[in-house]
């Protein structure tokens, strides 16, 4: 699957999405939802492809796994949040890792919100991400 390669036409009106999700099921799932929902959706299996997709769109919001292959979430933040233009880029993270040195460390990089998976529907994750769009908005 090479879509994830494309680059996004940034004439559209859509919010760009990234999500960064190594479980395939997971991954088409919130996908249709999003696209459901009305976003153009990116997709990422770790931090590598996300650190190449990021470099060739202009997201308007982040959903990150921690835990994924060749690249972990984290270390992808890190190197993200280098490049001053992407300091403001919201960052939600949803992972199945509830672990406090973690959370803090991700939230010193700019990180919105930090969301067990199982204890947040794909709704409430929508939710959130609109909400987050939206006050950037009013801003």
């Amino acid at each position: 699957m090479l879509a994830f390669m494309v680059s996004v036409n940034q004439n559209h009106k859509k919010p760009v999405i990234l999500i960064v999700e190594d479980d395939p099921v997971l991954q088409k799932m919130y996908t249709e939802k999003f696209i459901f929902e009305g976003f153009f959706v990116l997709n990422a299996r770790d931090g590598i492809e996300a650190l190449e997709i990021s470099a060739k769109n202009n997201l308007d919001v982040i959903l990150l796994d921690i835990m994924l292959p060749r690249m972990s979430g984290t270390d992808f933040l890190i190197k993200y949040r280098k490049d001053y233009k992407y300091k403001n880029t919201p960052v939600l993270v949803l992972t199945n890792l509830d672990d406090n040195e973690e959370k803090q460390k991700l939230f010193s990089l700019g990180v919105k919100y930090y969301l067990i998976k199982a204890m947040y529907t794909p709704d409430q994750v929508v939710k959130i991400i609109k909400e987050i769009l939206n006050s950037q908005t009013r801003c």
